[in-house]
């Protein structure tokens, strides 16, 4: 009994050894209660970059583009978390009028927005996020500025 439960333990711990891991994401700076991750980086150094070609800007070199994304996710994390200990959130529906104004502005209805934005390849719930995110960060400002 003893060696058949060996042996089913031994099946079983070598089937682990044979996963695939992958990685999906990595922390790139620790910001005090909060982190900047690879991935914020890429995607920010990417639009930058896309951003310049599309304006005719010239950049500056890639490792002093990306010190300079670093800088600023740093300082966006810093006020998403000071926007967090003063308890500002934005609900959904605040969130939503939002974007209805957005698509107003580009006259078109929210749901064709929605289709044009992700029939461009671009993912609408992350663009949500950002959204939510800027907004912290303005009242954060605004704050700052007030007092």
């Amino acid at each position: 009994m003893k060696k058949l439960l060996a042996i089913q333990v031994t099946i079983f711990m070598s089937a682990f050894s044979f996963a695939k891991i992958e990685v999906l994401d990595r922390i790139a700076i620790i910001v005090d209660e909060g982190v900047v991750m690879e991935s914020q980086i890429i995607d920010l150094l990417e639009a930058t970059k896309l951003r310049s070609i599309e304006q005719g800007i010239q950049l500056p070199s890639t490792e002093d583009l990306i010190e300079e994304i670093e800088e600023q996710l740093i300082i966006q994390e810093l006020q998403l978390q000071r926007g967090m200990d003063f308890g500002i959130r934005i609900s959904d529906g605040e969130l939503n009028q939002t974007f209805i104004q957005i698509a107003a502005n580009n006259g078109v209805s929210l749901e064709e927005f929605i289709e044009n934005y992700e029939a461009s390849g671009q993912d609408y719930e992350k663009l949500r996020e950002e959204i939510r995110r800027d907004m912290i960060i303005q009242r954060v400002q605004r704050g700052m500025v007030g007092s």
